[in-house]
């Protein structure tokens, strides 16, 4: 496979006057940016950047993070998206495991975070005064100085990732750059390319952020950026519409968030993208029903195998089966069924979802133990592939059929969480003897975090004081919705916490709710909050 920068080099020489980037006041053909990524990228090899480093970069929804990541990439180095937004404790973690010490920002001028504080740091819309080319990074006409061959390989890096860890610690996804391009150049449930434009709506620490902007670039296409990351129905309806948008990535919470709300904003749409967490067939219907001739491309992966490895495109109401099958692996992937010990099961019988192909990520950043659990030697075909936790069966034709997680990790709104993260942080809090997490589907039909509290004494525990805890420690994705109270954590015959007996939460409460029981000595039960 080729490189990032390669494939993209490709789009820049063959169509440079190509727009490849929008956004309110800012238009950058494939020329310009390629040009600005160069004079970005020798701002970096200046500062010492070193082959292979892990360089930050601010994660703000803007043509400066593509242009950045691009530019880290032709230094020869690998980029940490860093959303300035989360917590400083967890801002702080991503710092230390990942060794970052230089940090492309945003470039708007505001102050860093105190965690960050000790990075070197870019600001890409200064003026540079140390080379050739020093009209600043947001110059983008004019001859630039080339940046020397950094000598980089397709299985060097691309980005390390972080996503939720089981121990209470985020853990970084190791992606290298044939990973990228297999998995772009060769997916084909949304046909981008030239003359084909998407919309930008996933954060940029969410691996699909990765088809929004290397599936877009790496085809030659446009890549859109709306006014307000966060459109109401009516309002994206308004942006799809402007800005002639063919192609949408939703998560599946936004996804049913529309097709509730106004199916009809999907109308300028050819392809609809959906998925990272389970997907409402009559939702789907919904939206097919109001627009003959879009595609809902249904799609499923972890982040470790690079963005989507299954997709199920549905072009009509009566083709959505309930639920919804993963649907069969995308060109270069390779999925297979197997038991507990690694032996195939034939189609039909439940087990876990191995991944194997070009899109299988390196491993986890410094967790040589884990890795060596999640990626594993195929004892069939020799072959490496990743254990997704996922539980699944085959059918004959190859297609892909969820049937749970085999741990607790659930996707809501497209991001991936463990609950103990959460748990581990929560257990924290003052007042908070023990707790559990878990994610309940709502009235509405979204998945929604619910935290379970067994609070250390009697009397009222206010859900806001633990709430505000959790903030200043997590991401706003893995807030618990719902606080329920318990006397004591329901528990199996074997002793152990028995997450199917957990009571189901009076919705509606949310942060308002006041965390109080009575003690009930007789069993472990749960009993839920009392306002």
């Amino acid at each position: 496979m080729v490189t990032i920068d390669a494939a993209f080099r490709r789009w820049a020489a063959r169509t440079p006057d190509a727009v490849a980037l929008r956004a309110p006041g800012t238009r950058l053909t494939y020329g310009e940016l390629d040009r600005a990524a160069t004079r970005l990228a020798g701002r970096l090899l200046r500062l010492g950047v070193r082959p292979r480093e892990l360089v930050g970069v601010a994660a703000t929804p803007s043509p400066g993070f593509v242009t950045a990541a691009l530019a880290v990439l032709r230094a020869g180095c690998a980029y940490v998206p860093m959303d300035l937004g989360y917590p400083e404790e967890r801002l702080a973690h991503m710092r230390r495991d990942s060794g970052v010490r230089v940090l492309v920002g945003a470039g708007d001028g505001e102050p860093l975070p105190a965690a960050l504080a000790d990075c070197v740091v870019l600001d890409p819309g200064a003026a540079d005064s140390g080379g050739p080319d020093a009209e600043g990074a947001g110059h983008t006409g004019g001859p630039v100085a080339e940046v020397p061959s950094q000598g980089t390989a397709d299985t060097d890096l691309a980005y390390a990732m972080y996503t939720s860890g089981s121990t209470g610690l985020p853990k970084a996804v190791l992606v290298e750059q044939r990973n990228v391009t297999a998995f772009a150049l060769r997916q084909d449930f949304v046909a981008l390319g030239p003359g084909r434009t998407m919309l930008q709506s996933s954060s940029f620490s969410f691996d699909a952020s990765v088809l929004e902007i290397w599936g877009v670039l790496l085809r030659g296409a446009c890549l859109v950026f709306p006014p307000d990351p966060l459109l109401a129905p009516a309002e994206l309806g308004e942006v799809l519409a402007r800005e002639g948008i063919t192609d949408l990535w939703l998560s599946s919470g936004l996804f049913h968030r529309v097709a509730d709300d106004l199916p009809e904003a999907l109308a300028p749409l050819r392809t609809v993208i959906t998925g990272g967490d389970v997907v409402s067939p009559p939702r789907v219907r919904r939206v097919l029903a109001a627009h003959p001739g879009l595609t809902v491309a249904h799609i499923y992966g972890p982040t470790e195998t690079t963005v989507a490895v299954c997709r199920r495109l549905l072009t009509g109401p009566d083709q959505v089966e309930s639920p919804l099958p993963l649907g069969t692996a995308i060109p270069g992937v390779r999925t297979y069924v197997r038991d507990g010990h690694g032996r195939p099961l034939p189609p039909g019988e439940t087990g876990e979802l191995w991944i194997a192909g070009d899109t299988v990520s390196r491993g986890y950043h410094d967790r040589p133990g884990l890795t060596a659990e999640r990626y594993v030697t195929d004892p069939e075909t020799g072959g490496r592939c990743y254990r997704s936790g996922d539980l699944a069966q085959l059918r004959p034709d190859g297609t892909v059929e969820f049937m749970g997680r085999a741990d607790h990790q659930v996707k809501i709104r497209g991001f991936r969480i463990e609950p103990g993260e959460i748990e581990a942080a929560l257990c924290e809090a003052p007042g908070v003897r023990t707790c559990l997490v878990t994610a309940r589907t709502a009235p509405p039909g979204d998945r929604r975090v619910v935290a379970y509290v067994v609070p250390r004494a009697a009397g009222p525990l206010p859900a806001a004081d633990v709430h505000r805890h959790l903030a200043a420690r997590l991401p706003r994705h893995m807030l618990p919705a719902e606080y329920v109270a318990l006397d004591a954590l329901p528990l199996d015959a074997n002793g152990k916490e028995d997450r199917r007996r957990l009571p189901e939460p009076v919705w509606g409460r949310g942060s308002l709710a006041v965390l109080d029981v009575r003690p009930s000595p007789a069993r472990p039960a749960a009993q839920p909050e009392r306002i």
